[in-house]
Parts: structure tokens; sequence; C-alpha cells
């Protein structure tokens, strides 16, 4: 497989990082080497040995909480969608933090390109974890700000959830960090995959009452804040995906690092996710993220199919619960 490199699905908000059809094979090679140093380095120094929970604050659908980043309180959001911790570049410059050359663009929603530079966290607090000389990258979340109404000044991706459990819970507003397995018998659990640091569930999506169902790879992204699924890529040029444009209706999805995201909206008329079967999911369909173009991901899950309970992720034991 291809190597590419995460840094959200790149949604409404998130931000995905991988080469466009014209990155040079040069700076394919500069992502391969910085996210095999990346993985070898990026594991917690700090870690509860049980669950603990901390507050967050739920701002246009995103897990909005405060971190300490080399001593300094920054404004963060918790995005299973990135596969790296991620630094705006304005903060990264007030952090006098060293900046190294590009290693790409961020392909993700929207048209504008942004560049992606390599740096080192020092020391990094979320809640009861703490890191200490972790690789991550700067980018340019200034798009993201503006769309979600708050600064955005970091993205905490991959490193805090793929060394243990992590479970969101938006009826009370608290997310809480523990070892995998502690958390309890999930009622309906859902196989896992770990893309390139991502997580992925596979979903059978009946488009129209009567069609055959069609196999899809969702990332599961908290940074897909206002559509429940989202799907683009050879899908939405498929007969079936045309189909099920025809019987939406066409609107702005979002907004993501490269600005605004068109598409159209419609129901789906069932999706079953391991032994759990929903109907009537609205679906976004778009050919406007860069992240489902190059064949990884079919499309997302996003925050309003889990906001009214919770969703725990358990990376190490390949498991997913989504509590409706």
């Amino acid at each position: 497989m291809n190597f590419r490199l995460m840094l959200g699905a790149a949604l409404a908000t998130g931000i995905w990082a991988g080469p466009a059809n014209a990155q040079t094979p040069a700076k394919q090679d500069q992502q391969e080497q910085w996210q095999s140093e990346a993985n070898k380095r990026d594991r917690p120094t700090q870690t509860p040995d049980k669950p603990v929970s901390i507050p967050f604050k739920l701002r246009d659908n995103l897990v909005a909480i405060d971190v300490t980043l080399n001593g300094r309180r920054q404004s963060a959001v918790v995005d299973s969608g990135s596969g790296a911790l991620v630094v705006d570049q304005r903060t990264t410059a007030a952090l006098g933090l060293a900046v190294a050359e590009s290693i790409g663009e961020v392909a993700g929603a929207g048209a504008q390109a942004q560049q992606l530079r390599p740096i080192e966290i020092a020391d990094l607090k979320v809640g009861p974890l703490g890191f200490g000389k972790l690789p991550g990258l700067s980018a340019s979340l200034e798009q993201l700000s503006s769309s979600a109404g708050f600064p955005i000044e970091v993205i905490i991706g991959a490193p805090a959830f793929k060394y243990g459990a992590v479970r969101v819970d938006y009826r009370r507003e608290s997310i809480t960090f523990g070892p995998s397995g502690s958390f309890g018998k999930c009622a309906a659990p859902i196989p896992l995959t770990i893309v390139s640091d991502i997580p992925t569930v596979e979903a059978e999506v009946r488009p129209t009452p009567g069609a055959d169902p069609v196999k899809l790879k969702l990332v599961v992204d908290l940074g897909t804040r206002r559509q429940a699924l989202m799907i683009g890529g050879p899908f939405v040029r498929s007969e079936e995906g045309k189909a099920l444009i025809a019987s939406g209706r066409a609107q702005q999805l979002g907004h993501g690092t490269g600005g605004q995201v068109q598409g159209s909206v419609a129901s789906v008329a069932e999706m079953r996710l391991g032994g759990t079967v929903i109907t009537g999911v609205e679906a976004a369909l778009s050919s406007g993220v860069g992240a489902f173009e190059f064949g990884l991901f079919d499309g997302s899950l996003g925050v309003p199919l889990w906001k009214a309970g919770a969703i725990t992720f358990d990376y190490p034991a390949k498991a997913l619960c989504i509590e409706r």
C-alpha cells in the first residue's frame, strides 16, 4: 500500500495530508521518513493506570479542551481523524518552535493548498496523558478556526488514541482516557481497523430502497461535525451514487482547511455497522474532499451519529463502541 500521511479525515472541519496528484516522489519519501520517525517517538510518557475523565466543551460539535504545550495553555480540539499532532502556524511562531522544510501539502476539504512543516514539541499534557519530545506538524488552521467560530491552536490526533482507550461522552461533555479494555463490555462492538493511524470501519450501505448494499470503508471522525455520514471518491461517480445524489438536494456541506465544500445531501435507506442496522441516515456526498480521492477511504462517520450518546475508541483492541 502506498504511504499516505493522515492529518484528519478532512471533512467539514478536519484536515488530511497526503500527496496530491502532482506531488513528487521526493516529497512522498520525506513524508514516509517523517512518519516512520514519528511512530518511534509518539508514545505517551505518562498514562493513567485506570480511566481518568476531564470535561470538554462541545463547540460547533467539536470536542474542545485546553492543553499545555511547552508550558503554555492552548486551545485544542480532539480529532480521531488526525494521524498526528497539528499546531497552527501562528501558534508555532508564537512558541518559537523550530520549523523544518515542508514535507507536502494538506489535501483535505476545499481547494486551497496548505503546507505541512515538521516540528517537535518538548512537552505536551492532554488531561492525564503526558508527552515528551513529541513530533508534530505545523499547518494553517485559520480556515478551521474561522468556520468553527473559535480559535483552534492545536489538533490532538492519533498519539492520544493509539496506545489506550478513549471514551467521548457527549451527554456529559466528558472525555475519558484509560488503558485498553478498561471501559467494560460494549453491547454492540464494531470491528475497528487502523489505517495510517486513522480509525476505520467497514459499513454496508443500501443507498436506495431495493438497491444492493455497497461496502464502504469509512473513517470514524470526531472532526466531521455536521454529517452523520459523508461519502466521496469513486462511490459518488458510480451508478448507485448518482441515484442517491439525484434523490437528494444540493447544498454547501461545510468548510475545511482549503475552503468551502459543496455537494448533496440525501437519506440512505439503510446502513449496517457490525451487527447494528441504522435506517434513514442522512449522507453528504461530495467529490470536493481530497482525502477520499486517493483510494484509502470512501467516506466518514461523523458526530451527529453519536452526539446523543457516547463513542469509545480502543485502538489496541481494534474495537469501536457507539452508544446512540
